[in-house]
């Protein structure tokens, strides 16, 4: 006769919908929450010039948008190839979305003192892209875990995705942490660069959907 109290009862895998149903509802508040903090400041100026006054407000938000909006991209990529979730990589997508969550007060401190130039300016900076950089790490987490683990994969992808993606994960942690450097010297330099290469990065995420219907064909 078995004990029921020592009896074991299977883990059922998490399923990767529920996953992304959540992952999506962290992002889309944390899209939104940028655009709170870009006020007018209480001033009776002329209107124009403070609406230009408020330029580094539209660069950190520009920034931070299309951040999340690469990351939901890169994120929904990631699980169309995934099958089932286990322990590690639910720590990587948390990792992320603790990251994500986190988004709106560094772009805050960039917009309230990229203007003030000198060493204020270089450390929000480099706070700001501090964050981006930890959340490249939390991507090496969540491909680690599929490169344990292939049977997290749906049928027709290998081990190899997670090994190439990986080495891009940590690519862009290294980068990332090379233009913070250079955000605390030419914070602007830093962030443009930033831009072009969000940008450059998001048109392959963009591409790969259409990649994956013609292999399907």
């Amino acid at each position: 006769m078995t004990d029921a109290s020592t009896e074991e009862v299977p883990v059922r895998p998490l399923n990767p919908s529920r996953v992304e149903a959540f992952s999506d509802g962290v992002m889309a508040i944390a899209i939104t929450l940028l655009v709170i903090d870009i006020r007018l400041p209480e001033s009776q100026d002329d209107l124009l010039k403070q609406l230009l006054g408020l330029w580094p407000s539209y660069l950190a938000y520009l920034g931070s948008f299309a951040t999340i909006g690469v990351i939901w991209l890169s994120h929904h990529a990631f699980f169309a190839r995934i099958r089932q979730v286990n322990g590690l990589l639910q720590v990587g997508n948390l990792l992320v979305l603790l990251c994500v969550a986190f988004l709106p007060f560094p772009t805050t401190v960039l917009a309230h003192h990229l203007e003030d130039g000198g060493r204020n300016a270089g450390v929000a900076t480099a706070f700001y892209f501090l964050t981006a950089a930890v959340q490249a790490g939390a991507w090496i987490v969540m491909w680690t875990a599929v490169r344990r683990d292939p049977a997290l994969l749906r049928p027709g992808y290998s081990a190899d995705v997670a090994r190439v993606e990986t080495r891009q994960a940590v690519i862009g942690f290294v980068a990332l942490a090379a233009v913070g450097v250079i955000g605390l010297v030419v914070p602007i330099v830093a962030l443009v660069l930033y831009l072009v290469a969000v940008v450059g990065y998001a048109l392959p995420v963009m591409a790969w959907p259409r990649r994956v219907r013609g292999r399907a064909a």
